[in-house]
């Protein structure tokens, strides 16, 4: 069994990995102005948003978030909150050559490995754009940058036709980042009279669970409390149906999903709880 320490070390791995692929792909772009597949950006502005991603954990961890605090919302709600930075902060990559782009890609991944060299796995990033005073474990803000450059280059590769694997190992690495995440992206609308616990089993990596109680979404550890619902998971279909880019129901019928306890029905209502990425 391997440590935690060395989790985070093959995370930081998979993500220079990740990132050096994307930078090549993007850089073999020749239509930057076509519209990416599933997404209202054109192929040159998610990789612009890719930049943003890395360049501001990367700041933030230097302590220099002066440059991005005139993006950040001061709405209450998460998602809203992240989909205005998101919105505007294209405006802080203003780059639309594939090639410069590719570059920009390359030097923000090294430079927030950097940064983050010699830290402690839970070193608090601050991410002001999740909420006021928000901020997340070092560890869990690496799996969620990997997740980020895999699912946008999945996006990109599948718009102009080009290969983009993503292994089983990789995909368990990003886990760590829906259990940080899923609290804060949960619908309060759609919860807030429910209490249901999820529990979900990734294959070949370790799973998690999650309450959903009164509008708020608690991480806990597998046998914590009776679950409701199980669902064992592929790990690149729970990437991929935690992302958006897969619905429940695909994932049934593929075989690379499966829900069995008390209440199996509710897997297919689980994503109708959170909000997307």
């Amino acid at each position: 069994m391997t440590g935690a320490g060395d989790q985070v070390d093959r995370t930081r791995a998979a993500l220079a990995s990740a990132a050096s692929r994307a930078a090549e792909l993007i850089r073999g772009i020749d239509t930057p102005g076509r519209t990416t597949r599933g997404l209202s950006w054109t192929l040159s502005e998610t990789a612009a948003h890719m930049v943003v991603g890395l360049r501001a954990n990367a700041d933030s961890l230097r302590g220099e978030l002066d440059a991005w605090a005139p993006y950040v919302s001061d709405r209450a709600e998460f998602h809203d909150r992240l989909t205005a930075m998101t919105a505007t902060t294209l405006d802080a990559v203003p780059e639309r050559e594939p090639a410069v782009l590719g570059r920009l890609v390359a030097e923000a991944a090294d430079r927030f490995l950097s940064a983050g060299q010699g830290l402690p796995d839970d070193h608090v990033v601050s991410t002001p754009w999740y909420g006021e005073g928000d901020g997340l474990r070092l560890d869990s803000t690496t799996a969620l940058l990997l997740g980020e450059l895999l699912i946008h280059g999945r996006d990109l590769a599948i718009t102009v036709g080009r290969p983009w694997p993503i292994s089983r190992e990789e995909a368990l690495l990003v886990a760590p980042a829906a259990v940080t995440m899923m609290p804060r992206a949960v619908r309060a609308d759609a919860t807030r009279d429910l209490d249901l616990t999820y529990a979900f089993h990734l294959r070949g990596g370790r799973g998690f669970a999650i309450r959903v109680v009164c509008g708020e979404a608690v991480s806990e550890p597998l046998g914590a409390r009776r679950a409701d619902c199980h669902i064992s998971f592929d790990p690149l279909t729970f990437l991929l149906v935690g992302y958006g880019r897969m619905s429940p129901w695909a994932a049934a019928a593929r075989g690379t999903a499966l829900a069995y306890g008390r209440r199996p029905w509710l897997a297919f209502r689980f994503k109708q709880l959170f909000h997307d990425p």
